[in-house]
């Protein structure tokens, strides 16, 4: 068991091994793809491959939320979801969001951008994810 929130099922579709790092593609049951950075070692030591079944996992700090459609980002990691939980703290806030397939993401913010952008249950959000900080687990 891990302390990290996310823990969301996928498949590998594609490795890119550069000289330091190695990029892996991989699907989620609804097809959305999602990418991750790791060295070219943990690629090699977890033998990732195409077609190999992994878990690709992520704290909940590490997500960010967004509102806007069309977001034109660099962030590799883009996935639509509809909240289903929101508790907001006295500092921060945890957001639930169903993407597919009853994968959930949480994200945890601070409770003024909470407030901000007035997220409800039901609200469309984006959730954005770095693939520098989705680590793999096979």
């Amino acid at each position: 068991s891990l302390s990290a929130r996310n823990q969301l099922s996928c498949e590998i579709t594609e490795v890119k091994t550069g000289a330091v790092n190695s990029q892996i593609s991989a699907k989620l049951s609804n097809g959305e793809i999602l990418r991750a950075n790791v060295t070219v070692e943990s690629e090699k030591n977890l033998n990732l491959k195409v077609g190999k079944k992994v878990v690709f996992i992520f704290k909940a700090p590490s997500v960010m939320l967004a509102k806007e459609e069309n977001l034109k980002l660099s962030a590799a990691n883009l996935l639509k979801g509809r909240v289903i939980e929101a508790k907001i703290g006295s500092v921060n806030a945890e957001i639930v969001l169903e993407i597919s397939n009853h994968q959930t993401i949480t994200s945890i913010i601070t409770k003024e951008s909470a407030m901000q952008m007035r997220i409800g249950v039901g609200d469309e959000l984006t959730a954005i994810i770095k693939a520098s900080q989705i680590i793999i687990g096979v």
